[in-house]
């Protein structure tokens, strides 16, 4: 086993030197079917708790946002358009399935923590509890259909779109990370969201129409919803921490040494390298609180939409 130093081990918030693209979620449930590498129950939740960690570490971090007032009143703010736009990227890989040649049971992220918040695979105590409850607040608000006036400029069009939450987040991911030529499958969702509001349009029509609908959903109404979608995610991020603890307590072992070294001691069922490895850097992740205390939104911000 590895040890380390004490003082090489920083918080949380020495990571932001770079930024880390990581891997893709939609609200949905764990799907059926085993990976070649054959991971046991432990392994799989260690590896996409090590995962779902690393997503939310890279949108809620104070390089990206700033956290301004004080409960119950507080609210996040993106530093730049840039970093919105980042935001609502890796947004959309945590809003989307694992790959399905991925290690683990293709599912969901937010599915996978249901699954583990329902059946876990460390000893169950409170903390599980609050994981849970963030994870399915989360699940419920962005299943939500909400009503959205828009106006359409580029094809002289004003409605009214119903649309879930999960849906326009994704859309607009989508197109913040691709050119309009990649794009093509979120026109041709804004095309049945539009027929559906008695307003057919052309293929043609919907791809001239996609940049006025990311001003609407995207430069509004996710600055809009920023706060909420990160009190979220960092309820998420608390409820994983508070989970481990009583495993993180039982794992690490302390060495002599000047200064004192640590390692952490493996627990049952956990043989795979690669779910090791993420066992590893997880009890290195909770070991500090996380970076962004706790916080609530103000309800002024989460009224519309």
């Amino acid at each position: 086993m590895r040890g380390f130093e004490v003082s090489e081990c920083g918080c949380l918030t020495s990571r932001w030197s770079g930024r880390r693209f990581a891997p893709p979620l939609s609200a949905g449930v764990m799907a059926t079917g085993l990976s070649d590498m054959g991971f046991s129950d432990i392994e799989q939740e260690v590896v996409l708790l090590k995962a779902i960690h690393e997503l939310i570490d890279s949108m809620v971090n104070f390089e990206m946002l700033s956290l301004n007032g004080s409960d119950p009143d507080s609210e996040v703010r993106f530093k730049t358009v840039t970093d919105q736009r980042f935001f609502n990227i890796i947004l959309v890989d945590f809003l989307s399935c694992t790959d399905k040649r991925a290690p683990t049971k293709r599912t969901s992220y937010l599915g996978a923590l249901r699954h583990i918040a329902k059946h876990p695979s460390f000893e169950v105590n409170d903390c599980v509890l609050q994981l849970r409850d963030a994870t399915d607040q989360f699940v419920d608000w962005l299943e939500r259909e909400v009503e959205v006036d828009v106006w359409l400029p580029a094809i002289d069009t004003q409605t009214t779109l119903k649309i879930s939450r999960v849906s326009f987040l994704k859309m607009c991911g989508d197109i913040s990370k691709h050119n309009f030529l990649r794009a093509i499958g979120v026109a041709e969702e804004l095309q049945k969201a539009l027929a559906a509001t008695g307003n057919p349009k052309t293929p043609e029509d919907s791809l001239l129409a996609l940049s006025d609908f990311y001003e609407r959903f995207h430069t509004d109404i996710l600055n809009y919803h920023s706060s909420t979608v990160s009190e979220f995610l960092n309820n998420i991020r608390w409820g994983i921490y508070e989970y481990m603890q009583p495993q993180f307590q039982r794992s690490i072992v302390w060495e002599a040494g000047d200064p004192p070294k640590c390692r952490y001691t493996y627990p049952v069922g956990l043989t795979s390298a690669f779910a090791k490895e993420c066992y590893w850097e997880l009890m290195n992740e909770v070991r500090n609180v996380p970076c962004v205390r706790r916080f609530q939104v103000t309800k002024w911000l989460k009224l519309r939409y």
